[in-house]
């Protein structure tokens, strides 16, 4: 894999790869040097420079004229690959305990079709009963708030907010796409405050919800005006999606942060 494909896998954009690799040629650059080092446009070298640090790529080093330094790609990617096969193992043991269970005779509490299709109707129903009657804890992977309608938008804010209320607990993690969407700015200010826990990630494999230790919903589909979710209630793949949560969890920045709110006001 050449230098460029492998820094886009861990989710850089050009712009921030070029900027990375000028720095990774010398011992330390000012803005004004980048620009002469690389072809990105001084404003989004600003841009790319935020980004990599978010993201542990460089350090800024102030003084009168700020400058910045490349961090070694080893000390950056390696924890992050360790993190990518711990996830790996964690999801490789949840899915040997699921052909186990399903191999086992006379397992009377689990029913043979333990993957439900929902179309329509089906699916508000089981957000309405089962999600809204969460007694412990919801997970939720949001792959794609920014294609709800100012509507379905709302329903969803309603739904957590009622969620929150009754005393359950809330944890989300946004793709970074849909977090910095200025649109969804308000309607994920109204739910911190409410008391959800949010973090941020460069990209999660599907929408999905985790309903205490009972069910989990998924879409392994993204066809507008034709959503098709899975459910299951069988305890070892919810166990197995609980897993894949916490393991993207560990890996996230706090939505607090990335939206730019203070700490210290409401709840979030």
């Amino acid at each position: 894999m050449r230098t460029r494909e492998l820094l886009k896998s861990f989710g850089l954009s050009n712009y921030e790869i070029d900027v990375y690799e000028a720095l990774l040629g010398v011992e330390g650059a000012r803005v004004q040097d980048l620009a002469r080092l690389c072809a990105v446009p001084r404003p989004q070298i600003y841009v790319a420079l935020g980004k990599l640090m978010d993201k542990g790529l460089c350090a800024e080093h102030k003084g009168r004229v700020s400058h910045y330094t490349a961090v070694a790609p080893d000390l950056v990617f390696e924890g992050l690959l360790r993190r990518e096969e711990e996830a790996l193992k964690a999801r490789a043991e949840a899915v040997r305990r699921l052909a186990d269970e399903t191999r086992r005779p006379g397992k009377a509490e689990v029913p043979p079709n333990f993957v439900e299709v929902l179309k329509g109707a089906k699916i508000r129903e089981f957000m309405d009963t089962v999600v809204r009657g969460a007694e412990q804890e919801v997970l939720t992977f949001l792959k794609s708030a920014q294609e709800k309608n100012a509507e379905s938008l709302e329903g969803a804010v309603a739904l957590e907010t009622a969620i929150l209320r009754r005393g359950a607990r809330v944890r989300c993690l946004y793709e970074r796409q849909s977090a910095e969407n200025p649109a969804l700015r308000d309607a994920l200010m109204r739910l911190l405050r409410a008391g959800e826990r949010g973090r941020v990630v460069t990209a999660v494999p599907m929408n999905m919800v985790v309903v205490d230790d009972r069910a989990v919903m998924f879409s392994l589909t993204v066809e507008k005006n034709d959503v098709t979710v899975f459910v299951s209630r069988h305890p070892a793949l919810v166990a197995a999606m609980r897993a894949s949560f916490e393991c993207y969890w560990k890996q996230g920045r706090d939505l607090v942060r990335v939206l730019g709110v203070k700490r210290g006001r409401g709840k979030a």
